[in-house]
């Protein structure tokens, strides 16, 4: 065992894997580098849900209501997207469903493309809602109807949303955010 923890640990890229009830199996030291998690978090059987609740404090995931930022991350357990930390670093993660139901995260450090450096807006917690599902293919009604909320008020957090990327279109705010970080690829 102590030779395969010295291969993960010998990797650029940060991994963390989850068992099926989603508690903390393994992870490698560029993980903590990477993503900053105190070594004290890294015990065997941490819940999932420890390390969102963690990121929330710290502001990893914008303001916003936790309820809905720990719902966003329940449903991209899976995902790959690239997303930017507080301190301004790209990240790329890579979620992947293992065979045994649990789930494998991979974090790497991207470079800042050139002409991207410029800083991602802030969006509220319901932007980010409505511009991911938007990026999922809902119509302003389907988006309406899973959330509870107007046709009316989905189009108007779409619309704030362009404004704050500065976009014309639906596809152009989708692709622009996630270029940005501030949504899944």
């Amino acid at each position: 065992m102590d030779r395969l923890q010295d291969t993960l640990d010998g990797l650029d890229d940060g991994i963390i894997r989850f068992d099926a009830e989603q508690k903390l199996v393994a992870w490698n030291r560029a993980l903590l580098d990477i993503m900053g998690f105190p070594p004290e978090m890294m015990v065997v059987g941490m819940p999932f849900l420890a390390f969102v609740e963690f990121n929330i404090a710290r502001g990893e995931h914008g303001v916003g209501e936790t309820r809905l930022i720990v719902n966003q991350r329940l449903a991209s357990l899976t995902d790959s997207y690239s997303r930017r930390r507080p301190d301004g670093t790209m990240i790329r993660v890579r979620g992947k469903a293992m065979p045994d139901g649990g789930i494998l995260k991979v974090f790497t450090r991207v470079e800042a493309a050139p002409g991207h450096d410029a800083p991602a807006p802030q969006l509220s917690a319901r932007e980010r809602e409505v511009l991911l599902w938007a990026a999922q293919g809902k119509t302003a009604w389907e988006t309406s109807t899973i959330l509870g909320i107007s046709s009316k008020t989905v189009e108007f957090h779409l619309g704030n949303c362009s404004k704050k990327l500065g976009t014309a279109t639906k596809a152009q705010t989708i692709l622009a955010a996630a270029r940005k970080g501030l949504l899944p690829l």
